[in-house]
């Protein structure tokens, strides 16, 4: 078909046809080639060489069309240039113009949306498989802890049963600085192990102070030395990297907790406060004490951003002997803020789960995959969760030779324990 002719059909002037012409390229509706003009049995050439000048508008319409469904030249360059062509043949019709833009935005619309509907049903099929294999190793341990703890126990003469859908993940809080107090770096400040029930869709965080005198594995020369009692927060310094130090500080979170494994770990650099805490818009709370050198202010509602969310949650005054436990409570008030803005802003868009995972990776060390995360994150989702509850182990604060030594009340620990990973049975 004539690439070009089917698009003057509409231009021709009526008056124009009635002016005598003896030309041969008077007639035809686009200039044809001298060969193909001798070659196509059209009525158009014999009318022309005839110098028949009174042909209507119908007639040329349709020799264009027959001329349409000869066969074309070879030669593309034979052609003459639409300049060339006389000004009534280059006026196109307004109305097939925009009939063929339609089309053509109709078309790509729809091929646009169906490569929409393939790339989101492909990411939909991703993110159902990583739920899946998620939920399938979360299982896997769970099933770990029936078989270590059993199904049953007995506490205080009442029978209890094990929650068998349980996960936890032991969050810790790291500085590779050197401390306040000149001790040594790389202890945990924070040790929070967060219990979800897959089930039910509740959530717990359970905080143990970082001086709790606890058993603590010890390292000589990379080779294991034995336990002793000391603070919490250096079970971290005898790992050789940040996974290693990260693990030892889980499993010593278990011994604390009547050896439930806690089979998670999920570690966060101080450093990383500032950035990831600005990355969902800051947050705000109401402050449980002042923080000097910060417009935070002890009871005056405030939100965090960068280096004031970093200082509210790591500053503490090395003079008291409880300043650790302060900073354990503004922590709490610090984790609780944060965990409800993320949560509430997911549930209209789940992706700021994971782009939040994503974001702390920078400043993480953890075994916590994307499928287990994924799992966790649409279970919490599902069941409406929107905060949790955080408690923090009671005991009592001592001035030990050098540092503070925190003795936990043990009835509280089995009483947390308890209420926790167990539910009473009739």
């Amino acid at each position: 078909m004539n690439p070009r002719g089917k698009h003057f059909i509409d231009a021709v002037d009526p008056d124009e046809n009635s002016q005598e012409n003896t030309s041969q390229q008077q007639v035809s509706d686009v200039a044809e080639p001298a060969s193909t003009q001798q070659g196509a049995d059209v009525d158009l050439a014999s009318d022309t060489q005839n110098g028949a000048s009174s042909k209507t508008v119908g007639q040329a319409e349709a020799s264009a069309q027959v001329a349409d469904d000869a066969p074309q030249p070879a030669d593309e360059t034979e052609w003459p240039s639409l300049d060339e062509a006389p000004p009534q043949r280059r006026r196109r019709s307004q109305e097939s113009i925009k009939r063929i833009k339609r089309r053509r935005r109709i078309r790509t619309l729809v091929i646009v949306l169906l490569m929409i509907g393939a790339i989101a049903a492909a990411g939909w099929g991703f993110v159902n498989h990583s739920v899946n294999q998620g939920r399938k190793k979360i299982e896997e341990k769970a099933e770990k802890v029936i078989k270590a703890k059993g199904d049953t126990i007995t506490y205080n003469g009442k029978k209890y049963a094990l929650n068998k859908h349980m996960a936890t993940v032991a969050f810790i809080g790291f500085d590779n600085r050197v401390s306040d107090d000149g001790t040594k770096e790389g202890q945990s400040d924070t040790v929070m192990v967060v219990a979800l029930n897959t089930d039910t869709g509740e959530a717990r965080g359970i905080v143990i102070p970082r001086d709790s005198m606890v058993a603590v594995d010890t390292y000589a020369g990379g080779s294991f030395s034995g336990q002793v009692t000391e603070q919490l927060c250096l079970q971290f310094a005898y790992g050789t990297d940040g996974d290693s130090s990260s693990a030892l500080t889980a499993a010593a979170a278990s011994r604390v907790l009547d050896n439930i494994p806690v089979d998670y770990y999920y570690t966060l650099n101080i450093e990383g406060v500032a950035p990831i805490n600005d990355s969902i818009g800051g947050v705000t709370l109401v402050p449980t004490q002042t923080v000097p050198g910060t417009a935070v202010v002890e009871g005056q509602e405030t939100t965090l951003f960068g280096i004031s969310a970093e200082k509210y949650v790591q500053w503490r005054d090395t003079t008291e002997l409880t300043s650790s436990l302060d900073r354990t409570a503004r922590q709490v008030s610090y984790v609780q803020a944060f965990a409800a803005k993320v949560l509430n802003s997911a549930k209209s868009n789940p992706a700021v789960l994971i782009n939040l995972y994503q974001t702390m990776g920078d400043y993480t060390w953890t075994n916590l995959g994307l499928d287990e995360f994924s799992y966790l994150a649409t279970t919490m989702l599902e069941h409406g969760l929107t905060s949790f509850d955080v408690v923090t182990l009671q005991g009592t604060m001592q001035q030990g030779d050098t540092f503070a030594e925190f003795y936990l009340d043990q009835d509280n620990v089995k009483q947390t324990v308890v209420d926790t990973f167990y539910h009473p049975v009739d």
